[in-house]
């Protein structure tokens, strides 16, 4: 056990650690630096994939990564635990796309991300063609990956998370497919929200973030009550309430301030800085 003052430090990335422009303010830059330095380990905490993270943000220095919704932690090339969305699941889920006309939805994993047409669409749409970048080699389009006869996609895929958003008029609510989708999947709301408000992350049952800001501490020897977690919205509930001090950035969507210990400010406005400082670890 981690008996002196240092701290595990849990860090969200968009709308936490980097703006809407994937870019980390240079506050936060030299406040995580600052505070590796006092002791203190920092991990990152988010729903991507790891070949989803730009390098730029891993060349930061991090002493840990939890990718994919909690279902990954990694310490370098070490893998502390990887959980699997059960091939069922896929499947289930993908039929349900499929049957409602939600056209753009993706699901990520070590081995890259697997997209729908409709969010490759997106993507174009956006200017971010996904087959080129630092992150080309990683996309993969849904139709166009070989399923054996015999088999079905979700055999073939090996991921850990998947997410959508709709149109602007589906024929069916968030709630309505949280619901649908509850015997394979926990559906909280995702970082789509300037797309679309019918949006979600499906996360296997019984993994979040929270499970491994736990099982993260476990393996380090740290005690829960010397955790912190640093988040902005929703798909951050449960790694904020598992920690033993939560930070709402003060750009926080969802309502999640209401239940965190302390809300810094935004992250314009150097709210991870701002949060260390408040918490002594710089």
């Amino acid at each position: 056990m981690v008996t002196n003052d240092s701290r595990l430090v849990f860090l969200d990335i968009d709308g936490t650690l980097a703006d809407e422009n994937h870019v980390v303010p240079e506050s936060a830059r030299l406040a995580c630096s600052e505070a590796q330095a006092n002791g203190h380990k920092l991990f990152i905490c988010t729903g991507r994939s790891m070949p989803k993270i730009e390098r730029s943000i891993l060349a930061l220095g991090f002493d840990g990564v939890v990718s994919v919704a909690g279902a990954q932690a990694n310490v370098g090339d070490e893998v502390l635990f990887r959980h699997l969305v059960p091939p069922e699941a896929v499947d289930a889920a993908d039929e349900y796309f499929r049957a409602h006309g939600i056209e753009a939805y993706q699901w990520q994993g070590a081995d890259g991300m697997y997209i729908s047409e409709g969010y490759r669409r997106y993507l174009e749409s956006k200017g971010k063609a996904f087959d080129r970048g630092e992150f080309a080699r990683f996309w993969h389009l849904i139709d166009e990956v070989e399923v054996p006869e015999g088999f079905t996609l979700g055999q073939v895929i090996h991921v850990s998370k998947g997410s959508y958003f709709t149109g602007p008029d589906p024929d069916v609510t968030f709630e309505q497919t949280r619901h649908d989708l509850s015997a394979w999947f926990e559906t909280v709301h995702g970082s789509y929200d300037a797309i679309s408000p019918n949006n979600g992350e499906l996360l296997i049952n019984g993994v979040d973030k929270g499970t491994a800001v736990r099982d993260v501490a476990a393996r380090l020897g740290y005690r829960i009550e010397d955790t912190v977690a640093v988040g902005d919205s929703d798909n951050d509930t449960a790694m904020l309430k598992a920690a033993g001090m939560s930070v709402a950035m003060g750009n926080a969507v969802h309502g999640i301030e209401r239940f965190c210990d302390l809300v810094t400010t935004d992250i314009h406005d150097d709210g991870i800085a701002n949060a260390f400082r408040t918490l002594g670890l710089i």
